[in-house]
């Protein structure tokens, strides 16, 4: 037998209150959602999308993932943010907007108007983007804007084993945001100089965004992807944990250094620069690390540390250089300095010089001469720079020349056991 059930108007009465135990639940949903729609918008706002505010628009929040970008030049940061305008009706309409800290309204650049006509920005006691609709519906301008208060710096570790024949590389970027503004925004870093921007066109400052303007000079972009820079200081991975790469000991003999370099298209033609009898002798110990070229595309430069990771997890500094810098930036591999060679010297002597105005070039001779007075043989790098311009040609070398930026070359040689190798070059500048 089964068991009784209960009467008819218990039964009614429960029925009663589980209706209206889902009315209210659906009641507090609604409500928690407007919550958090207000919440949102308000997020959104400090973004810089504000709600519609004049000729009877209805206010409206752009949803996060907006399409802003972001290029992160050396001395400025390009902005192009996506601001959002819902007209329920043809004719005016405007968006307020929150600029970040040190953007004048005059500083701001239409991008690209989303189909809408005479857009601009226009201050009425609070900024705001005014245009004008041809019709109902949903609008994306884009702005264009410059700041200098989102800074960065890359640095970099190469860590290694006691066998020294391979070694891992890592890098990581510091962004620093104090504009006052969150972003999340498509960010690329472009390791040269924005200069200036202000008299650019549209086209020009979109074409910035990806880098294009400098790609002739061999700086390319690095893509950060999609990053959140909140206000304060952001850490994002460059190079991640890869495979290592193949690591071999070898000399550098680099007398004169970048510091004479011109980058003018019209060489220096003063014979004194780069004669002077003060080229170092000092030739240094250091190791060569290959480059992965597709992972290493556009990194911007920044300081290394090369550690080796001994068997019982302890951590010893071997060397220090920079990685990525633009005198190498096409070379396939980088060097790091760990010391100097004893028992290896080298001399750098400029053997000729002549001018000729008519054909618009000159020409250096150099001898380079490297001693070893080791009892076994070594490989040593030449590093010239050919600090005059960026104009030029080898016309003869003594050993095979690899170019490792815009006016830096590598010559290698192998130098016998206590014996002497000299190496002979000619440039010819042009202009």
């Amino acid at each position: 037998m089964g068991g009784r059930r209960g009467s008819p108007s218990v039964t009614t009465s429960r029925r009663a209150s589980r209706r209206a135990s889902r009315r209210a639940s659906r009641r507090a949903s609604r409500r928690a959602s407007r919550r958090a729609s207000r919440r949102g918008a308000a997020v959104l706002a400090l973004a810089g999308v504000a709600a519609i505010t004049a000729c009877g628009a209805r206010p409206h929040a752009a949803p996060a993932a907006s399409g802003d970008e972001i290029a992160l030049y050396r001395d400025r940061a390009l902005i192009a943010q996506r601001v959002e305008l819902v007209a329920p009706r043809a004719g005016p309409a405007a968006v307020a907007l929150r600029l970040p800290a040190g953007v004048e309204p005059g500083a701001v650049q239409v991008l690209d108007g989303g189909g809408l006509a005479d857009a601009e920005l226009r201050t009425t006691g609070a900024v705001e983007l005014a245009a004008t609709a041809p019709h109902p519906g949903r609008f994306a301008v884009m702005l264009g804007y410059a700041s200098d208060r989102l800074a960065w710096d890359a640095a970099y570790t190469v860590t290694t084993t006691p066998a020294r024949d391979r070694a891992a590389v890592r890098g990581t970027i510091a962004i620093r945001n104090t504009t006052g503004v969150a972003f999340r925004a498509r960010t690329r870093v472009v390791d040269t100089e924005l200069g200036a921007w202000r008299d650019r066109s549209a086209e020009q400052l979109r074409a910035a965004l990806h880098g294009a303007p400098v790609a002739a000079s061999g700086t390319l972009p690095h893509d950060l992807g999609t990053v959140a820079l909140g206000d304060g200081e952001a850490r994002i991975e460059l190079v991640g944990a890869g495979a290592p790469h193949p690591l071999r000991s070898v000399l550098v003999y680099d007398p004169i250094g970048p510091g004479l370099d011109h980058t003018r298209a019209v060489p220096v033609a003063d014979p004194s620069i780069g004669a002077a009898s003060g080229a170092s002798s000092q030739v240094r110990e250091s190791f060569e690390i290959a480059r992965d070229p597709g992972a290493s595309r556009g990194l911007p430069a920044g300081p290394a540390r090369l550690l080796e990771k001994r068997p019982d997890g302890a951590l010893e500094l071997l060397g220090e250089a920079r990685l990525f810098d633009a005198t190498t930036r096409v070379a396939d591999v980088d060097t790091i300095a760990v010391g100097t060679a004893r028992g290896v010297t080298g001399h750098r002597e400029r053997r000729d010089w002549a001018r000729d105005d008519d054909l618009r070039r000159f020409s250096e001779e150099f001898l380079i001469t490297i001693d070893n007075t080791r009892p076994h043989p070594v490989d040593v790098v030449l590093r010239e720079h050919l600090y005059r311009g960026q104009n030029w040609t080898l016309a003869y070398q003594s050993v095979s020349a690899v170019k490792e930026g815009p006016q830096q070359i590598a010559l290698r040689t192998t130098v016998p056991a206590r014996s002497q190798v000299k190496v002979l070059y000619v440039v010819v500048y042009t202009w």
